[in-house]
């Protein structure tokens, strides 16, 4: 390993690291087609340098998980509603990445034969970045959408009450020659995940990321952990506060009571171990729908340059517009190589001697 080390991080690769979480997870007991996903979604964020969403959550979230009960291996992903334009899944509680993109593939069939179409998945877990599924419309020249409501992390403006998930929104909109517009984020200011990132490698948190249990801003990711993320905009009204509380009702709402599943009061918070109560919400609609495709394709590649090719302010080296630099990560990453941290990367390898299987990760 040692060729492959910075101070901070080893290299892998993307098949290795897919390889390994699918073998890991096949070990708990999940089927290998199910495990498969979750590494390709697993690794597709680190590719992106989302790494609060990759790799180093499964020991901690998704295997813990599995081996303390908490979630099925082998769930029945069933569908409980269905119209023309509409499906409504059941996960039964097992891993959200495999309900997640058997949802959106339904989505996309039911879009691509009447043009749009919705999907909703209930009784489900987390299923990583909301994005992954955004996407999977690009290659069908469509318009993807996706969110999720997930365990309780944030305080809705002027409260201290863990309330809220991280909640995220994310839409893919396709392009010509410029990458895909990609838009992903929590509507909390960060997602749970960055302050498990931050306490990792030791470091303070941004000013306005959270609060305490007794609802004082904190800097302290031990102390943010037992107090509450903040909605994004910050704390109060000034920085437009109220907007990210309520694009995360928002997503409450679609996600968990339009499904029928758990939503704000019946949602478990942090230091709740309860079984699987996360809603997803799916959306895409065909681009030739609208306009010719070729012709819109053209007509974005004129709408991001026009922002990208902007003045820009002293300092400041580049424009970019949403999912450009996760982009330029992802191809960054298969060129030299998938980032973990050292620390989770020992993890790994002590979780590999736990099941007895191989750990083959260096690049």
């Amino acid at each position: 390993m040692a060729d492959t080390v910075t101070s901070e991080y080893a290299l892998s690769t993307e098949p290795k690291l897919r390889a390994f979480i699918a073998t890991v997870l096949e070990k708990v007991g999940v089927a290998r087609d199910q495990a498969e996903v979750v590494g390709d979604v697993l690794v597709a964020a680190d590719m992106r340098g989302v790494e609060s969403h990759g790799v180093a959550r499964l020991d901690s979230y998704y295997v813990a998980r599995l081996r303390n009960g908490l979630m099925k291996a082998k769930p029945n992903y069933e569908i409980v509603r269905e119209t023309e334009t509409t499906v409504l899944y059941d996960a039964d509680n097992g891993l959200g990445h495999p309900a997640g993109k058997l949802a959106m593939q339904k989505v996309l069939e039911k879009a691509e034969k009447h043009g749009s179409a919705f999907g909703a998945v209930r009784n489900s877990n987390h299923y990583g970045i909301a994005g992954y599924y955004a996407m999977m419309a690009l290659e069908h020249d469509m318009i993807g959408m996706a969110s999720t409501n997930s365990v309780k992390y944030g305080a809705p403006t002027f409260g201290r009450d863990v309330l809220l998930g991280t909640n995220p929104l994310a839409f893919a909109i396709p392009a010509g020659k410029e990458p895909a517009f990609v838009l992903d984020f929590a509507t909390t200011t960060v997602p749970k995940g960055k302050l498990d990132v931050y306490k990792r490698k030791g470091l303070p948190l941004k000013d306005g990321w959270a609060i305490d249990e007794h609802g004082e801003m904190t800097l302290d990711p031990d102390a943010a952990l037992r107090g509450a993320l903040l909605p994004l905009g910050g704390f109060g009204t000034d920085h437009s506060g109220h907007k990210g509380y309520g694009l995360g009702l928002l997503v409450d709402i679609l996600c968990g009571v339009l499904s029928g599943g758990a939503f704000g009061p019946t949602l478990p918070n942090i230091s709740e171990a309860k079984e699987g109560a996360i809603s997803h919400w799916f959306g895409a609609f065909r681009v030739d729908a609208f306009r010719d495709v070729e012709q819109f394709k053209a007509d974005m590649d004129r709408e991001l340059r026009y922002f990208k090719e902007s003045q820009r302010v002293p300092g400041a080296d580049r424009i970019y517009v949403a999912g450009e630099i996760e982009y330029e990560k992802t191809l960054a990453t298969r060129r030299d190589g998938v980032p973990v941290h050292v620390k989770v990367w020992q993890g790994l390898e002590k979780l590999a001697g736990e099941l007895g299987i191989p750990f083959e990760l260096s690049r």
